[in-house]
């Protein structure tokens, strides 16, 4: 396999998270309900309703929230890449 671009796997695993995450505030606004059960079970029964927020989902937030997944994205993908290069020397 080619060597993988750090810019471009870091831009896919950013616009991947921002897209999920995009999806995810929806769910969360369309049917919060059902969206605390579901991460619930994804967390092995973990009570997120506990920490479910009494304010509405601003657009703010979701904007805040949207950046940070983007630039977390970015970073874990072209430290993937990175590191999946300089292991396939070896």
């Amino acid at each position: 396999m080619d060597r993988l671009s750090p810019v471009t796997v870091g831009l896919a695993t950013a616009i991947t998270l921002a897209i999920v995450n995009t999806l995810c505030a929806a769910v969360v606004w369309l049917w919060p309900d059902a969206a605390f059960t579901i991460a619930g079970s994804f967390a092995h029964g973990l009570n997120f309703r506990a920490m479910q927020s009494t304010e509405p989902l601003s657009l703010g937030w979701f904007l805040a929230g949207l950046i940070s997944i983007g630039i977390i994205g970015f970073v874990i993908g072209a430290v993937f890449a990175w590191s999946y290069n300089a292991l396939r020397r070896v």
